[in-house]
C-alpha cells in the first residue's frame, strides 16, 4: 500500500526548513500537470535563486536521470513530498538533490528545490536542456502558406512561429521530397471536409540539417468561419535514423555476403527463402519467396537427403545448431558441400528462421581422404600399413558382437634381398606389389591384408571359428602365392615365402601376443622349410 499523503502543516514545515537550511538553493514552481510555471505572487523565497526558463524538472537533469526524476514526481503527487539524487545539466559530474514539495494548499503549485550546487556562480541562471516537443501544430491556407504555428515549433525547426507565418511550407520541404509533398497536398485537397491525409517528408532546419516529419493534414477548407488546413507535424527523425541505420547495416551485410566464398541463405520458419547471395542462388536454383523443399533439394545425393531434412528440422523446430556434409550433383558434377545451419530467434526465444552457410569442400574432402589413405595404407602395395593393421586386429578381437576367434597369418618373403641384388629395386617393388595382390585376391571381403614392413605381410581374419579353420586359411594363401608368377626382365619370378598362423579367442587374446605367436610360427616355418613355400601353426 502507498504511504499516506503528508498533511499541509507538515509540508509547510518542510518548506520552511528547506528555506532555512539551503539559502543558496535554486527554487522553481511546477503545476500539478508537471510543467514549470512562474513562481506564485506572494511567495517569499528569501535569498534562494529562482529557476528560469526550464519547462519542467526533467529539463534540469541529464537524460540518464530523467526516469529517477519521474519516479520522484510520482511519489510527490501521492505523498506530497519526495526527493532524489540527480546529475544536473548545469554540472553533469556533480551529484545533487532534487526536492519536490506539494504546496498547492497555499500557492496552488508544487515547489522544486535543487540543493548542493553551492559552487554555481552567483547571479547566473541555472542551465537546463530544453525538451524538444515531438508534435507541433501548424495552420495553413489553401495554397499551403502558414498562417499560424505553435510557439514550440522554434524548438523543432529553429524558426519562431512569427518568422514562419506567411511562409510556403513547400519551401521548408527537402528538395528530394517536394514532389511527394505536392502529390499528398493535392490528394488532401480532393478529400471530403474533415478527412486527413498523411505523408512522411523531410524538412530543412534553420541550421540546414534535415528533420523527418510524419505530417497529417486535415482538410478544413470548407469551414465557412475559418477555412484552413490543420497540419499535425510529428517528429520521426529518431525512427527514420534507426531505419536508415538498419538499411545501411543490411546493405553492408549483403555486400559482405557477396564477397565471401560461400553461399548464404536465410529462410523463415516456413522454409521460405528470405535472402540468398548470388553464390547460393546459383547452387540452389531457387528465388526469393520459394520454399526450400523437394524442388530445390533433388540435387543432393539420395543417401544424404534424410540427414539434410533432419538437420533443417532440428534447426527450425528445436533451435539447434547443425553442421553437416553432403553430396551434391550439379553442372560441375558430384561435389561435397558443408552446410552450417544456425537458428534465428525472436526476443521471446521463438525460432523465426535460420541462416545456412554453404561451402564447397570437395577439394578439402579429397585432401582429407588422401591424407587418411596415406595414414592408413602402404603407398607401394596398397595394403594397410603396420599401425592400421594392428588397429584392425584390435577391432577384430574386441569389436561388438564378436563370438568367434581371429586368425593372424604372418608372411615373410624368402631370399627377397637376392631379387633386389640381381634384378634391381624396381623389380623388388614389383614383386612386393604382386604378392600383395595375390594375398588380397585370396582372402574374404572384410579381411585385412597389411604390409608390416620390408618384405613382411600380415593378414587379419575375423570370425574364424577354430584353429583348423585358421590353418586352412594359411594354406589357401600358400596356394595363391604358388600359383602366380611375375615376369621381370624376361625372367619368371615365383614368390618364396614362409608363413606362420596363429589363432586366438575373441575377447581373451591380446593383439601383441597374437602377432608374436604368428611371428614365431613364421620363423619356425622358415627354419624347417624344404621348398619354396612353408607354413607353420602356432602352438
Amino acid at each position: 500500500m502507498p504511504d499516506e499523503a503528508m498533511d499541509p502543516a507538515a509540508r509547510d514545515e518542510v518548506f520552511a526548513a528547506l528555506l532555512k537550511q539551503h539559502p543558496d538553493a535554486f527554487v522553481g514552481a511546477v503545476s500539478p500537470m508537471g510543467l514549470a510555471v512562474p513562481l506564485p505572487d506572494g511567495l517569499d523565497i528569501g535569498g534562494l535563486r529562482p529557476i528560469v526558463g526550464a519547462q519542467s524538472a526533467l529539463a534540469l537533469v541529464v537524460t540518464e536521470d530523467q526516469k529517477i526524476t519521474v519516479d520522484a514526481w510520482q511519489r510527490a503527487l501521492g505523498q506530497g513530498l519526495a526527493n532524489c539524487l540527480i546529475h544536473p545539466v548545469a554540472a553533469p559530474s556533480e551529484l545533487v538533490r532534487l526536492h519536490l514539495v506539494d504546496m498547492t494548499h497555499r500557492y496552488g503549485v508544487f515547489l522544486m528545490f535543487l540543493t548542493g550546487l553551492s559552487g554555481h556562480p552567483q547571479g547566473q541562471s541555472l542551465e537546463h536542456e530544453p525538451i524538444r516537443p515531438r508534435l507541433v501544430t501548424v495552420h495553413k491556407d489553401q495554397v499551403a502558406v502558414i498562417t499560424s504555428a505553435d510557439p514550440e515549433i522554434a524548438l523543432v525547426l529553429g524558426w519562431t512561429a512569427a518568422e514562419l507565418t506567411g511562409t510556403r511550407t513547400l519551401d521548408l520541404v527537402h528538395p528530394d521530397d517536394q514532389q511527394r509533398a505536392i502529390a499528398s497536398w493535392m490528394d488532401m485537397l480532393a478529400s471530403p471536409q474533415g478527412e486527413a491525409r498523411r505523408v512522411r517528408l523531410r524538412h530543412t532546419h534553420r541550421d540546414g540539417h534535415p528533420i523527418w516529419f510524419e505530417i497529417t493534414n486535415y482538410n478544413l477548407l470548407a469551414d465557412p468561419g475559418n477555412p484552413r488546413v490543420v497540419a499535425e507535424m510529428l517528429d520521426i527523425s529518431d525512427e527514420m535514423a534507426a531505419q536508415e541505420a538498419l538499411r545501411a547495416g543490411e546493405k553492408l551485410m549483403r555486400r559482405l555476403t557477396e564477397t565471401i566464398p560461400m553461399g548464404i541463405v536465410q529462410i523463415d520458419a516456413a522454409r521460405r527463402i528470405v535472402y540468398q547471395n548470388e553464390r547460393a542462388a546459383r547452387a540452389i536454383g531457387a528465388g526469393l519467396g520459394d520454399v526450400l523443399g523437394d524442388d530445390y533439394l533433388r540435387a543432393i545425393v539420395p543417401g544424404d537427403r534424410p540427414d539434410i531434412d533432419a538437420a533443417i528440422a532440428a534447426v527450425l523446430d528445436a533451435g539447434s545448431d547443425v553442421d553437416i556434409e553432403y553430396g551434391h550433383r550439379g553442372v560441375r558434377g558430384l561435389r561435397r558441400v558443408r552446410a552450417n545451419l544456425r537458428s534465428l530467434t525472436a526476443e521471446s526465444g521463438e525460432v523465426t528462421g535460420a541462416i545456412i552457410c554453404l561451402t564447397d569442400v570437395t577439394e578439402d574432402v579429397r585432401l582429407r581422404d588422401e591424407l587418411k589413405q596415406r595414414a592408413s595404407f602402404d603407398a607401394l602395395t596398397g595394403c594397410r600399413n603396420r599401425a592400421s593393421t594392428l588397429s584392425a586386429l584390435g577391432e577384430a578381437l574386441a569389436g561388438p558382437g564378436r563370438t568367434r576367434g581371429t586368425a593372424v597369418i604372418f608372411i615373410d618373403l624368402n631370399d627377397f634381398k637376392q631379387v633386389n641384388d640381381r634384378y634391381g629395386h624396381a623389380a623388388g617393388d614389383q614383386l612386393l606389389t604382386h604378392v600383395a595382390n595375390r594375398l588380397r585376391g585370396a582372402v574374404r571381403d572384410g579381411d585385412v591384408v597389411g604390409r608390416f614392413g620390408g618384405d613382411e605381410f600380415v593378414v587379419i581374419c575375423a570370425d574364424v571359428a577354430t584353429v583348423d579353420r585358421a590353418r586352412r586359411i594359411g594354406e589357401s594363401l600358400l596356394n595363391a602365392l604358388g600359383e602366380g608368377c611375375l615376369e621381370v626382365a624376361g625372367a619368371q619370378l615365383l614368390p618364396q615365402a614362409s608363413i606362420g598362423v596363429a589363432w586366438g579367442d575373441s575377447g581373451t587374446s591380446a593383439p601383441d601376443a597374437l602377432i608374436a605367436r604368428a611371428d614365431t610360427a613364421m620363423y619356425t616355418a622358415k627354419k624347417t622349410r624344404t621348398g619354396r613355400l612353408a607354413l607353420a601353426l602356432a602352438q
